[in-house]
């Protein structure tokens, strides 16, 4: 393919290439983020306007041992028009100068909608990052008032990773708890040389705290929950990572916990979430989860895009930016999508429930 007006851009007519980066670790983690991007294709291909190109998935780069290596491969590659991913934040962060392309004054530079980073620095490291899920701040605060106001719980016990997202989750969740009367007596790091989560709980049940939020992944929730349960806990327990869709050994463990969820198979935002609940059935024969619904939705943001610009990178860029801005929001499987100036996604439906519901 030879290059058009823009340095990275596809030529009239070629097969124009989404990029999907996902995590380098723990790939099974991921097969729904690349069936939900191929549902999308599929339904933009059978919908193609007249003289539009095909689209098609591009996988990243096998051996990739970084996020900068996948992003350069989709870099400078002009027959992919935009990337799926990254799916975690540092990652996406890391990778935000090569899909700006700093080093060539952005003559190459791809637009990146990110389906599930959800730090706050995700979409300040490019102008040419978006994002399609909910920021941590947003999640955070929707889980202090629904505690402050929806259960009426006004004292809580915190836990979160000790990184930049952990801290960004803490700060949040306190700030809106407080904006509701609320109270977090106590704030715990998890740090990796934290073997035991025993303490934790058993300080909790002892200061009858009625309420702990663990701002962590399934594998530190998990323990924490084990542990408060056989203290005698009866504590309310919110969390901001549900088990993945069929994983019953989780559910079992995080039973009566309540979670931020970004994606219901079972109680969905839209139509569209709907309609894609039964595609993604038919299709793969499983239960659609949040990491397919927001790759679908990141996908047909970039395929729309690109359907209306052609294989032009910057205009494919400025399309997504104006949605909501100038464009009409975009309805899509995990609700409506509309980008404020930092091209986070506003007023994005978000649902609290337990994680077997």
């Amino acid at each position: 393919a030879c290059r058009g007006a823009s340095g990275g851009s596809a030529a009239a007519g070629d097969t124009l290439w989404v990029g999907v980066a996902v995590g380098l670790k723990n790939p099974e983690r991921y097969v729904n983020v690349f069936e939900g991007v191929q549902i999308a294709l599929d339904e933009l291909n059978a919908k193609r306007p007249p003289g539009a190109s095909v689209l098609a998935m591009r996988r990243p780069i096998a051996n990739a041992k970084t996020p900068v290596e996948i992003a350069v491969a989709f870099r400078d590659d002009p027959r992919v028009i935009g990337v799926v991913g990254h799916t975690e934040s540092g990652a996406t962060i890391e990778a935000g100068g090569i899909y700006s392309d700093r080093a060539n004054q952005g003559k190459n530079a791809l637009a990146a909608v990110s389906p599930t980073a959800g730090s706050l620095g995700v979409t300040r490291s490019s102008e040419w990052i978006f994002r399609v899920c909910p920021t941590t701040d947003q999640q955070s605060q929707a889980l202090a008032r629904y505690l402050a106001d929806t259960l009426g719980v006004k004292s809580a016990a915190m836990l979160y990773t000790n990184d930049a997202a952990g801290s960004d989750l803490l700060k949040a969740f306190i700030a809106e708890f407080s904006k509701h009367g609320g109270v977090v007596t106590e704030r715990d790091p998890l740090t990796d040389d934290v073997v035991e989560l025993d303490a934790y709980p058993k300080r909790i049940v002892s200061r009858r705290t009625p309420s702990a939020v663990i701002a962590a992944n399934t594998n530190a929730e998990r323990p924490f929950v084990r542990a408060l349960r056989a203290a005698g806990g009866r504590q309310i327990v919110l969390g901001t990572n549900p088990p993945e869709v069929g994983d019953s050994s989780a559910q079992r463990d995080l039973t009566g916990a309540r979670f931020v969820q970004l994606f219901s198979a079972s109680h969905p935002a839209t139509p569209v979430g709907a309609r894609f609940t039964t595609t993604f059935r038919q299709k793969t024969g499983r239960v659609a989860d949040r990491w397919g619904a927001l790759a679908y939705d990141a996908a047909m943001l970039i395929g729309h895009a690109a359907q209306s610009e052609g294989g032009d990178r910057r205009r494919i860029r400025d399309w997504i930016a104006a949605v909501g801005r100038g464009k009409p929001a975009f309805t899509g499987a995990t609700g409506t999508i509309q980008f404020d100036e930092h091209r986070d996604p506003v007023n994005k439906h978000l649902r609290i429930a337990e994680a077997n519901q």
